[in-house]
């Protein structure tokens, strides 16, 4: 009986940490029991309009006012950026970039817009294409030779009629938060592709009017 007893007693003294528990270190517990084992997963998503042009963020959360709003491929190589507003738009850390052979915005060569570059509602923005990397992203006064904004921007890249090309405005996390597709061979010589109506339309054959409303031809 005394062996039975002392036996018993240490039996006791094992368990008393908890025997058969599943709370030892590592464990991650079972779903509805208070365990850790559920992760909640967040899916991208994008938003568009215009065709698809528009934009969207890419599955992030920036976000902007501003469309790509005319493209010149032809007779000259430039982009407008418009903001329809309500209110001014910063720009400063975005990037302007057209599309790689994969038809994804060409993060690499991307024009990023200086802090404190701002776009009131209503304004237009000029950015010229096929620029010398060393002129730097601007402000430029030295703009279009026979008419439009007296203040642009340089990028180094052009945007090529024959092969077709999207323009894409993207945050400092090269998330897409505006797009327009320049479809191949869209417009004649001396016309541009711009939003119609200005601003909220779908792509279409335009009369060049940079730094302006855009009109059709």
């Amino acid at each position: 009986m005394a062996q039975f007893r002392y036996a018993a007693l240490c039996l006791a003294a094992l368990c008393a940490g908890g025997c058969g528990s599943s709370d030892e270190p590592g464990d991650t517990g079972t779903p509805g029991t208070g365990g850790t084992g559920a992760t909640t997963t967040s899916q991208s998503s994008s938003s568009s309009g215009a065709g698809g042009d528009q934009g969207g963020t890419g599955g992030g959360t920036a976000t902007t006012t501003v469309v790509v709003n005319e493209i010149s491929a032809k007779g000259g190589d430039w982009i407008e950026l418009g903001n329809p507003g309500p209110g001014s738009a910063d720009l400063g850390g975005l990037g302007l970039c057209d599309s790689d052979e994969s038809g994804e915005c060409n993060t690499v060569d991307a024009l990023r817009f200086p802090e404190g570059t701002q776009l009131a509602p209503g304004a237009y923005l000029l950015i010229l294409g096929d620029q010398l990397p060393e002129d730097g992203p601007g402000p430029h006064t030295a703009c279009l030779p026979d008419g439009g904004p007296s203040s642009c921007f340089y990028a180094t890249w052009k945007v090529s009629a024959s092969r077709g090309e999207t323009v894409y405005l993207i945050s400092e996390s090269d998330e897409v938060l505006a797009r327009l597709e320049y479809p191949i061979e869209a417009a004649a010589d001396g016309q541009t592709w711009g939003r119609l109506p200005d601003l909220t339309g779908e792509g279409a054959a335009t009369a060049p009017t940079p730094g302006a409303e855009n009109a059709a031809p």
